[in-house]
């Protein structure tokens, strides 16, 4: 089989197209980050408990999707109670995202209703911890899967960025 001239460089060209296609794609999801997987950079704080220092590592607020988010919390306020989202109301919220993901036609509405109801950056991470024991799938990278980056941006990521950190009982 005999390839002309002209027809290589149109497939060549196609190629360049579909590779360079697939490497944008790849480079933004990467550049992505998600509220959860943000690092803490924090530098230990020395305090001074009964004559001896502790160190305390100040907990990255800005990972609340982060399932063990209440657990830095926690170490933070040395064994202060906080306010928690109860097992059965983290069950209804997950299920309730769960199902507004479909195959046509997503119900944005319901995602928007769980995310104005939770009080603090420790709701969503039990929110997240119960998602991801029920369902096997991280909470924000779910939502990522059927919501556009301006929906994430005004369903998800401001009403969370807008909570408080977290609540004592």
């Amino acid at each position: 089989m005999n390839i002309s001239k002209d027809m290589r460089w149109v497939i060549g060209i196609a190629g360049l197209a579909i590779g360079g296609y697939f490497l944008f794609k790849h480079s933004k999801k990467e550049a992505d980050i998600s509220l959860g997987s943000m690092s803490s950079t924090a530098k230990p704080v020395k305090i001074n408990q009964g004559g001896r220092a502790t160190a305390l590592v100040e907990p990255n607020w800005n990972a609340s999707f982060d399932m063990n988010y209440v657990n830095d919390v926690k170490k933070w306020l040395q064994g202060k109670p906080i306010v928690r989202l109860s097992q059965l109301q983290a069950t209804k919220f997950a299920k309730q995202i769960k199902e507004a993901k479909r195959s046509f036609n997503d119900d944005e509405e319901a995602v928007a209703q769980v995310f104005k109801r939770l009080q603090d950056k420790t709701q969503v991470a039990d929110l997240s911890r119960v998602f991801y024991v029920q369902y096997k799938k991280d909470l924000y990278q779910y939502l990522r899967s059927f919501l556009s980056s301006s929906e994430m941006t005004d369903l998800v990521k401001k009403p969370v960025r807008n909570l408080p950190k977290y609540r004592l009982a």
